[in-house]
């Protein structure tokens, strides 16, 4: 029950390791929907939907992603979900320096350099009843039981898969060259809206407005509230509330500190409308939240 913050804004988590900066995941699901918040990394991401359906929100769009639906992410590009209870969703995380051939290819060189940059639109979303979908969703399968095995012979198979991965998605027209060329034109908008989400994930504990955010972006009041609500899915107000309550939840996890007054250290200067925000988003008050998480906390560490 506890809350996973590591996938938020400018990911500081190492994807694998240093040696090898591969990774997999898997949400399977759970007694929650996970809200994976707009956030972006330095690696490529391949994004996998098994069960269920979800909408992925990228470059300030929303695509609807179903089960069969396949769509490979650029770095440092903006994106976020929230992932259903009953969804299931899998995703290959990697830089492209691991899978990069020590020899020049110019090919190899334009889709690795555009697909890291950020610059470049998103792929289309390959679905089930696209031709490509059987091998690609059979090389992420692979890609997955190698990485369990883990011997550098694995490790070699699984930058294989990646490399047919894009080999096929750009022999399709998927990455096509007009697309790559394009990536290298600049997003103001895109860099503004990064800019601002991490000042507010370092100040979300003062005083925040409306007219303030609007300010840095330099926008107009109206129009910043409208181009905020489309990028992030929430008011600027939902927003930051619901990150100043992630925050004080994490800690409510982690720590013993008395509830009301952590409340106001997480900007909530009224209490009662912190126990009705907690309440709304968690479905439970937060001492009921700490004994859960601490009681699932006690039986994993039992069963291990």
């Amino acid at each position: 029950m506890a809350l996973n913050l590591s996938r938020e804004l400018k990911e500081k988590v190492r994807h694998g390791n240093q040696l090898f900066p591969i990774a997999g995941y898997l949400w399977p699901g759970g007694s929650i929907a996970e809200n994976v918040r707009l956030h972006w990394h330095a690696e490529i991401e391949i994004i996998r939907v098994l069960r269920g359906s979800f909408t992925l929100q990228v470059n300030m769009e929303e695509i609807h992603l179903t089960a069969g639906s396949l769509v490979l992410i650029p770095a440092n590009m903006l994106h976020g979900m929230i992932l259903p209870t009953d969804c299931i969703e899998d995703a290959l995380v990697f830089n492209a320096k691991a899978i990069a051939l020590s020899s020049f290819d110019e090919v190899e060189k334009d889709i690795l350099d555009a697909l890291s940059s950020g610059r470049m639109p998103l792929p289309p979303v390959i679905t089930r009843e696209h031709t490509l979908y059987p091998k690609l969703s059979t090389l992420m399968d692979e890609a997955f039981a190698y990485l369990k095995d883990g011997s550098p012979a694995a490790r070699l198979k699984v930058k294989a898969r990646l490399l047919d991965i894009l080999a096929l998605t750009y022999e399709n027209g998927l990455l096509c060259r007009q697309l790559i060329k394009g990536s290298t034109r600049s997003d103001g908008t895109q860099d503004k809206l990064k800019a601002l989400l991490s000042y507010l994930n370092e100040h979300y504990a003062e005083d925040l407005s409306v007219s303030e955010a609007a300010a840095r972006l330099h926008f107009t009041k109206p129009y910043f509230c409208r181009f905020f609500k489309k990028a992030t899915g929430m008011s600027f107000i939902e927003y930051v509330n619901d990150l100043r309550l992630r925050r004080a939840a994490h800690e409510i996890v982690q720590g013993d500190r008395d509830i009301i007054e952590l409340a106001g250290d997480y900007g909530f200067s009224n209490v009662s409308y912190f126990f009705r925000l907690f309440r709304q988003k968690f479905n439970t008050t937060p001492q009921a939240y700490r004994k859960a998480a601490r009681t699932a906390t006690q039986r994993t560490q039992t069963n291990d």
